[in-house]
């Protein structure tokens, strides 16, 4: 399983493009401006996108990406998400006001774009691996992916989260993770607001690792808000201290990991 990390920052600026992963050549998870570091000839190679809910940052360059290969796409690309997302991205995007309904071009016979609704715990088979969705805690309707390949391999996408004992929970029943990869996106100096946006910071992250019963393999942690991201990175790598047993790393965007 071949991970690509397009983009994984929590704002803009220069070298910071928002969430959007690669696996192997086919998938994204989620489509935000990261998205826009491939070339022409890598966006052609998509066929499968799962989304973890609706906010812009996740999402913003799908009607883009849709737009700048409509003439080229012979099958549509398939879009996974819940259906409160699905109805969100056609109600506010794809509305014919912000952005055309490609779920209705050329044709609604022939659309260059189909949207498939998920439900949390089935599983969606691509190319050898399995994309199962599964519940956390944001403050729109939002599901992580626990991602199994036909070689063993695993690895948890929580999306945006906060820290909860239903979150623990979850993750738990996952079972062996050789990959946690979530996010951190304020310092522990703004954790109510961490809490009121549901979004975690460093002390979240160590209480959720310290509660999971099997420790992942790895920690890949992302979303790091940019006017912060000294602060944060300095927090996160104090908790590695306090973590030894745990292989945490802060994610950069152009990174290719192989697992």
């Amino acid at each position: 399983m071949k991970v690509e990390i397009l983009g994984c920052s929590g704002g803009m600026g220069l070298g910071q493009q928002t969430t959007c992963y690669r696996i192997n050549e086919h998938t994204l998870l989620d489509s935000g401006s990261g998205l826009g570091n491939l070339p022409q000839n890598e966006l052609l190679k998509i066929k499968n996108i799962f989304l973890t809910h609706s906010h812009l940052d996740h999402v913003c360059f799908l009607p883009l990406l849709i737009d700048n290969l409509f003439e080229a796409i012979k099958t549509p690309i398939q879009v996974y998400a819940l259906p409160e997302v699905i109805e969100t991205l056609q109600e506010h995007i794809f509305n014919w006001k912000i952005w055309p309904d490609f779920s209705t071009l050329p044709n609604k016979h022939n659309p260059v774009v189909a949207f498939n609704e998920i439900t949390p715990w089935q599983k969606i088979e691509v190319e050898g691996i399995s994309y199962t969705p599964f519940p956390v805690e944001h403050i729109v309707p939002t599901c992580g992916y626990h991602l199994l390949s036909d070689s063993g391999q695993t690895l948890a996408f929580t999306g945006d989260t906060t820290y909860s004992d239903s979150v623990v929970e979850t993750i738990n029943q996952l079972g062996k993770l050789d990959v946690l990869m979530t996010e951190c996106a304020f310092p522990d100096r703004l954790y109510e607001l961490g809490k009121m946006s549901k979004h975690l910071t460093p002390v979240m992250v160590k209480d959720l690792l310290k509660t999971l019963k099997t420790p992942p393999g790895q920690i890949w942690l992302s979303h790091l808000k940019p006017s912060q991201h000294l602060e944060i990175k300095g927090e996160l790598e104090r908790l590695q201290d306090d973590l030894a047993s745990t292989d945490i790393q802060i994610l950069e965007p152009c990174k290719t990991f192989q697992l």
